[in-house]
């Protein structure tokens, strides 16, 4: 476990902590979560700095955390039982041009994406691997293919179910 999970782990009852790291998330308040967040990295503009505080301020704002999947999972599992990843013609579902929309962000914007993401996992009660989260956001773009396949697999394996049924 990272020590970014242990600590937020160990606050997630604390009231006051979730509330300031909640400030990570918005440009004008970050700075108040550097001090809860120096020790594990959270300081600076650095890819993992800004990870950090992303990822705690998401935890702040839902803090069901799981151990399995990436953030194509948790599109998956955003998909409602009747959608699909992509419709008839072939184009992506609603949820599949979210993640598209998610997977064509660079460096500057991920952040912004995934928050949006998780606050809809956390408005569905959605829980998210934040230590994987924290992983894949210091080292993006090189997660893209791992969340595309999560998402996109399990429904391709459906389909090849459904038909082979028939």
């Amino acid at each position: 476990m990272s020590a970014l999970m242990d600590f937020l782990l160990r606050n997630a009852g604390n009231r006051g902590v979730m509330a300031t790291l909640r400030g990570a998330l918005v440009e004008t308040t970050e700075i108040r979560a550097w001090p809860l967040l120096a020790h594990v990295g959270g300081i600076g503009d650095s890819r993992q700095a800004r990870a950090v505080r992303t990822v705690a301020g998401l935890f702040a704002l839902h803090p069901r955390n799981c151990d399995a999947g990436n953030m194509g999972t948790v599109c998956r599992q955003l998909c409602g039982a009747d959608e699909r990843p992509w419709e008839e013609d072939g184009a992506p579902g609603p949820m599949g041009r979210r993640l598209l929309y998610l997977l064509s962000a660079d460096r500057d914007e991920i952040d912004e994406r995934v928050c949006r993401l998780v606050r809809l996992a956390a408005s569905r009660d959605i829980p998210v691997n934040y230590a994987a989260l924290e992983r894949d956001l210091a080292q993006w773009p090189r997660p893209r293919e791992a969340w595309a396949t999560a998402f996109w697999t399990p429904a391709v394996k459906a389909a090849e179910e459904e038909g082979e049924r028939a």
